[in-house]
């Protein structure tokens, strides 16, 4: 109260929070700018990696992300930047466009004479019957499955080259997981020079080797 009977009035200091840079701002804005000079050099004919982008704006966006500890903002931005790089770096490297084919089941038994065999499924169970009709003296199969299962079923006594990969899955011969992870692969050697080679891809999901 103050001597004159009216209530003091104390102007008190306004505090405004400390707001740093956007630094997700910043960050689009030099992904743009990198993506626009890429462009340019490309019309002009300069070889330009396009494949490293996404690994580049990761670590790009890894360090901004770390200097949103000591200050500025848009952290969440941030965060759902790397997520859609990561994605597309983890699409760029697994090579999308080889797993590119139908969706469904599909059983393929080839004949001699149909050798050399190339399939393919974008999602789904691929199965390789291979019991069905005698295996050709050499001759290469080719097999992508993006997101499922590859079943190889081989006749007994049989042992072709097998290369068999998987991005994210597991490889398994004739019940017995022999590795699974990232990054997954399990060869069959043959010490024939003139043998079947099966080239086994999946993305995502598990290839399987059975002999009857």
């Amino acid at each position: 109260m103050s001597h004159n009977g009216y209530d003091a009035v104390v102007d008190e200091p306004t505090t405004l929070a400390a707001v740093g840079p956007r630094i997700d701002r910043i960050v689009v804005g030099l992904l743009l700018a990198a993506a626009g000079i890429g462009w340019l050099l490309d019309q002009a004919g300069a070889s330009v990696p396009w494949r490293m982008f996404p690994a580049t704006a990761l670590v790009l966006i890894g360090l901004a992300l770390l200097a949103t500890l000591v200050g500025g903002s848009g952290r969440a931005a941030l965060v759902s930047l790397g997520v859609i790089a990561l994605i597309v770096g983890v699409a760029v490297g697994v090579g999308v466009n080889r797993y590119a084919g139908p969706v469904g089941d599909r059983v393929v038994a080839p004949s001699t004479a149909q050798w050399p065999v190339n399939t393919r499924l974008g999602a789904g169970t691929l199965t390789i019957d291979l019991t069905r009709n005698p295996l050709p003296e050499s001759g290469s199969l080719v097999a992508d499955v993006g997101a499922g299962r590859i079943v190889v079923l081989l006749p007994a006594g049989s042992s072709p080259i097998i290369d068999a990969r998987a991005t994210v899955g597991t490889v398994s011969v004739d019940g017995v997981k022999v590795s699974d992870g990232i990054d997954v692969r399990w060869s069959q050697p043959n010490p024939l020079t003139t043998a079947v080679n099966l080239d086994l891809r999946v993305g995502l999901g598990d290839i399987e080797v059975n002999h009857d």
